[in-house]
């Protein structure tokens, strides 16, 4: 992998990592090289690529796979309980299970790290020294690391509730604030200045407040006290009126 004028090595193994007896982690082309799984007595083949084609094996292989993404902002931890589960299923029927992904780096890795959290209730540094020790490269991204250490402090409170006096708990964010627009929190705004000069007006406040009684009589009574209007004089002849003795005779 090139970057500008310097190259990157990327770091595969091709091995076939055995971390527990029964537990074995490797890259995409070894997992396709048959005669290894079956020399090996692999019994179960996990893919947890969303990239890769699922491989199908002879009958006596069973082969699975989950979509996961190397991505530090994917969820892998909605299918850690699922593979962790499986594996160990296999293992208490003296199984051999495989995890592979494109590298067997980071994602394969994660989840074998999961499984010994939940079912050999170590750890996260002493898992990842387990690991490390049986395969030099494994490497979990930042992302899915943050998830291990969520994923172990809820395990721990599962299989012992003092354990939450003793371990610093992770904050966790449950409720997420949904984005505000420019626009809605100017109208926002506007709503709040309203709403506080209709609570100083006290005219208006005077339906909400019953105890006020003078507004309430204000309303009762009509603003403006009703008066007929008077026809305009010298505006019809009807209403022309001589003055008076304008027409007795001196």
């Amino acid at each position: 992998m090139s970057t500008g004028n310097a190259v990157v090595p990327v770091l595969v193994d091709y091995n076939l990592s055995q971390i527990t007896p029964n537990v074995f982690v490797t890259a995409e082309n070894t997992a396709r090289q048959y005669p290894m799984i079956f020399s090996s007595g692999i019994n179960c083949v996990i893919n947890v690529a969303d990239e890769l084609p699922h491989i199908i094996f002879p009958p006596g292989v069973e082969s699975l796979k989950f979509p996961i993404l190397d991505i530090p902002t994917f969820p892998a931890s909605q299918y850690f309980d699922i593979v962790a589960d499986r594996i160990a299923a296999n293992t208490a029927t003296n199984r051999r299970t495989l995890l592979y992904c494109h590298h067997g780096r980071s994602r394969s890795i994660t989840f074998i790290l999961a499984y010994l959290i939940k079912h050999h209730q170590l750890s996260l540094p002493a898992a990842f020294a387990l690991v490390k020790d049986k395969r030099q490269i494994a490497l979990p991204n930042v992302g899915f690391w943050s998830q291990l250490r969520t994923y172990e402090y809820y395990q721990r409170l599962r299989q012992y509730p003092q354990y939450q006096q003793i371990m610093n708990p992770i904050p966790m964010i449950k409720n997420i604030p949904e984005p505000v627009t420019y626009g809605q929190e100017v109208l926002n705004k506007l709503s709040d200045g309203l709403q506080k000069v209709l609570a100083r007006d006290p005219i208006t406040s005077a339906f909400s407040n019953p105890t006020l009684q003078r507004y309430r009589r204000l309303y009762m009574q009509p603003h403006y006290p009703y008066t007929q209007r008077k026809p305009a004089p010298f505006m019809t002849p009807f209403h022309f009126k001589p003055q008076h003795g304008i027409y007795q005779k001196h």
